[in-house]
């Protein structure tokens, strides 16, 4: 027998009414009758019916994921599962679903885009990074659709979350120089995401306190995020020795460059730090090298907070202001033996 709303409100002592906010988490129900509520659904194995409610509501409940235009850097990275994880758990939270964009290159990304919006598949949407001149940011930009980024674009205001990339690489160059490095090199990725712009320019504010600044040689950009182009990378330089420290913005890079120089057995001649999606003391790939904990769950979490906000204040006045959101990143150093 179908169990219905009715029958979890007859059993909660409460009206239909009030189930139903319970379910859509309405701020005017006490958090004791939802609590109360929500253990009768689960008792009677009460499952609402979220499409005919969007039906009712005009509303899909579903948030579209832009993915990086770079697919193998999505599945191999930790940085994206773990934000993706912070963007779940949250959207869970408030019943909301994902949907995750799909196409390889620009237009064919740019066309699922269009479907999301034009065919009405998702409410808002959260890009997880940041480039310049992003034919499907400025399209979402120009349509006046609800988005979020993770990273931010200088110069175009929108709703945004990141880290503070120039801080972090500054404080990196600086704790390098502290350590003894004094020929220090930048490796990155792509230059039209911003965050590898602002570390190169946090690099490089650090060594001008000493009278330094990175040479065009000494920044290696244009590199796949991905294990194998640090390993590759990194014999390189090996062979080329002009550096006793590195800056590494991606930590799957940085885990790359590791074994490089473990099996070259050059562990004490370079002073290395990253940037990494979360701590996690007991990764033997970092037991030499400190990093930044970029907190990317917490990143994900909030990148949704705002969506949900921006919605909630879709149907009212034209929003003049927008959300920019750093979050702290805390500088991790490798465990002992």
């Amino acid at each position: 027998m179908t169990v219905t709303i009715k029958d979890v409100a007859k059993m909660a002592g409460v009206a239909p009414s009030t189930v139903s906010r319970v379910i859509s988490d309405h701020p005017s129900i006490s958090q004791a009758t939802k609590n109360r509520v929500r253990q009768i659904m689960k008792d009677l194995q009460y499952y609402p019916n979220f499409n005919a409610r969007q039906l009712a509501s005009k509303r899909s409940r579903i948030v579209g994921i832009v993915l990086p235009p770079d697919s193998d850097a999505f599945y191999q990275n930790p940085f994206f599962p773990t934000v993706l994880r912070g963007i779940n758990e949250t959207a869970s939270r408030y019943q909301y679903s994902l949907l995750l964009s799909t196409g390889e290159g620009d237009q064919s990304r740019l066309e699922h885009i269009k479907a999301m919006i034009y065919g009405k598949q998702v409410e808002g949407l959260i890009f997880l990074y940041a480039a310049e001149a992003d034919p499907l940011l400025s399209f979402v930009l120009e349509e006046g659709f609800p988005f979020v980024v993770i990273g931010n674009v200088a110069g175009i205001p929108m709703n945004s979350i990141d880290n503070d990339n120039l801080k972090i690489s500054q404080l990196a160059t600086d704790y390098l120089w502290q350590q003894g490095a004094r020929r220090i090199a930048f490796i990155g990725g792509d230059t039209r995401q911003q965050f590898i712009t602002q570390r190169i320019r946090g690099v490089n504010l650090a060594l001008s306190k000493h009278d330094q600044q990175l040479a065009e040689d000494d920044i290696y950009n244009q590199i796949p995020f991905l294990a194998s182009a640090g390993y590759e990378l990194m014999n390189q330089l090996i062979r080329k020795d002009c550096y006793d420290g590195l800056v590494v913005s991606d930590q799957l890079v940085a885990e790359g460059v590791y074994h490089a120089i473990l099996e070259h057995d050059l562990l004490e001649r370079y002073q290395m730090l990253t940037f990494k999606a979360y701590s996690d003391q007991h990764s033997v790939n970092y037991l030499h090298y400190p990093y930044f904990n970029l907190d990317s769950q917490k990143l994900g979490d909030q990148a949704m907070e705002i969506l949900l906000e921006v919605l909630s204040e879709a149907d009212g006045p034209d929003r003049k202001r927008y959300v920019y959101e750093l979050i702290p990143s805390e500088l991790v150093f490798p465990r002992t033996k």
